[in-house]
């Protein structure tokens, strides 16, 4: 089976002129819940086929009982500017739509920033559906695949 999710529609104050003057710009953006020791936490992710991992921000972590202190770190480029200090952690994903629910454990990255949405990328997310993207149609399907590790 799939999870289908609706493309999240953003407001913008006038007229897209790259989207025939609509005045919402359309994003792959689905509800993620991030899930630690302590807690779980609903967050916006932008399926994002450009980013190489899971990326929340850092004070999430610490809202599901996971410590940074001592975690592998590593560098990610970021908004265009390299050399963005992430830790990793491994935390549970889960998604759900009106028909399905997955849950996986993945090494995910946290970092110092202050960003609207997680972004779900490559590593830990995207390695583990299809993704087929419906423009037309605005939304986004995920399929489980082979390398799936979850429930």
């Amino acid at each position: 089976m799939s999870l289908v999710f609706p493309y999240l529609q953003v407001a913008r104050g006038r007229p897209i002129v790259s989207l025939a003057g609509k005045v919402h710009r359309p994003r792959p953006v689905i509800g993620v819940t991030i899930l630690g020791p302590a807690g779980a936490v609903p967050y916006d992710g932008l399926l994002d086929t450009g980013a190489d991992d899971v990326l929340f921000p850092e004070d999430v972590a610490a809202l599901i009982g996971i410590d940074l202190t001592n975690a592998p770190q590593g560098t990610a480029s970021a908004f265009g500017h390299g050399g963005l200090l992430v830790r990793y952690a491994e935390a549970t994903l889960r998604i759900a739509d009106n028909q399905e629910r997955r849950e996986w454990r993945a090494w995910v990255s946290f970092a110092p920033v202050v960003r609207r949405y997680a972004l779900l990328g490559f590593a830990g997310f995207l390695q583990y559906f299809t993704a087929t993207f419906y423009g037309d149609r605005e939304e986004v399907e995920l399929t489980v695949n082979g390398l799936y590790p979850g429930t």
